[in-house]
C-alpha cells in the first residue's frame, strides 16, 4: 500500500490594519513543510535563544538595537531551514492600494477572512499535484470565533484531487513557525512601504533604530532573492509582483518560493499609489 505523505502548513496574515494608509498592506505569509523538518527548526531557534539569552516572541515589532545580533544570526538558521530539501516552501501574499476595489462593500474583518481563504486555497498550488498528500494549516488563533469556524470549515471544504486539506488553530505565542511568518511578513511591509521614512515626532532624521530595521528587511529581501534565483535560475526579483511560472502551471506548488499580488477582479488602478508611492502616503497620513 502507497504511504501518503503528510505536511504541515505554518500561515499567518500582518499589516492587515487600514491606519495609517499604507501602498503594500493585507500580507499573509506560510511556509510548508515536514512535521520533522519543523520540529528540527524548533529545537534550533530554542538553542539560539538560549544562547543570546533571548527571551522574547520572535516578531518583527520586537527587533531591537539590543537583539539585533539574535536575528542576524536567526536568519541564517531560516535560510537553512528552507533550503534544507525540495519540499520545503514559502509563500507570500499580499494587496496593492494601487489597485482599488470596487466590489461589494464589507467589514474590514470580513474582507479579511476572505482573502486568508484565497491565501489558503491557491497560494500552494494544491491544483498541480502529482501524487495525494495530507495538508494539515496550522493558523494563529484569532478572537472571532465566528470568523475563525467558517474560515475552517471553507478550507475544509475544499475539494482539489490528490490533496487532503485540515485546519488547526494554534497560539503564535508558542509558535515559532508562526513567529518567522510574522517576521518575514512584517520585513515587507516595512521595507516595502520604506516606512523607516515616516520621521518620528519631533524628528528630522530617521533613528539609528529605523535605519536598522530597514538594514535587516534588506537583508531579508537579499536571502528571498538569493533562494529564488538558486531555485528558479532567475536574476531578477520582485518583492511585490507575482512570481512567473516560468512557462509551467504546475510551478505554482514546486517553486520553492512563491510571492502572489492578490488583484481583485472589481478594482481598477489608481496610478496615484505608483512609483514615489511612500511620499503620497507621507501627504495621506497627514490629511487623515
Amino acid at each position: 500500500m502507497r504511504c501518503i505523505l503528510s505536511y504541515v502548513i505554518y500561515a499567518d496574515e500582518a499589516w492587515t490594519q487600514s491606519q495609517p494608509l499604507y501602498r503594500y498592506h493585507c500580507f499573509f505569509g506560510g511556509i510548508l513543510s515536514s512535521k520533522d523538518e519543523f520540529e528540527r527548526l524548533e529545537l534550533e531557534v530554542k538553542i539560539l535563544k538560549k544562547e543570546f539569552n533571548y527571551k522574547k516572541e520572535i516578531k518583527w515589532s520586537n527587533i531591537s538595537m539590543q537583539h539585533i545580533d539574535f536575528y542576524e544570526q536567526l536568519l541564517v538558521l531560516i535560510e537553512r531551514f528552507i533550503c534544507a530539501n525540495d519540499e520545503t516552501k514559502y509563500r507570500q501574499m499580499f494587496m496593492d492600494r494601487a489597485y482599488s476595489y470596487n466590489g461589494e462593500s464589507v467589514s474590514e474583518l470580513d474582507s479579511q477572512f476572505k482573502i486568508y481563504y484565497q491565501f489558503l486555497k491557491h497560494c500552494f498550488g494544491f491544483d498541480y499535484l502529482d501524487q495525494k498528500k495530507i495538508f494539515t494549516f496550522k493558523l494563529d488563533n484569532h478572537s472571532s470565533y465566528n470568523h475563525k469556524t467558517k474560515l475552517k470549515a471553507f478550507v475544509e471544504s475544499i475539494r482539489i484531487p490528490n490533496a487532503e486539506i485540515k485546519v488547526e488553530f494554534v497560539n503564535s505565542k508558542k509558535s515559532i513557525p508562526l513567529q518567522i511568518c510574522d517576521l518575514l511578513m512584517g520585513a515587507a511591509g516595512y521595507y516595502g512601504n520604506k516606512v523607516d521614512w515616516d520621521l518620528l515626532p519631533g524628528k528630522r532624521r530617521r533613528t539609528k533604530n529605523q535605519m536598522m530595521k530597514s538594514d535587516f528587511g534588506k537583508n531579508i529581501y537579499n536571502i528571498l532573492r538569493r533562494i529564488d534565483s538558486h531555485y528558479r535560475g532567475s536574476k531578477a526579483f520582485n518583492w511585490f509582483e507575482t512570481t512567473g511560472i516560468d512557462g509551467d502551471r504546475s510551478n505554482r506548488y514546486h517553486h520553492k518560493m512563491r510571492i502572489w499580488k492578490f488583484i481583485p477582479s472589481n478594482s481598477e488602478l489608481d496610478t496615484s499609489w505608483q512609483d514615489d508611492a511612500f511620499r503620497a502616503n507621507a501627504v495621506r497620513k497627514k490629511v487623515l
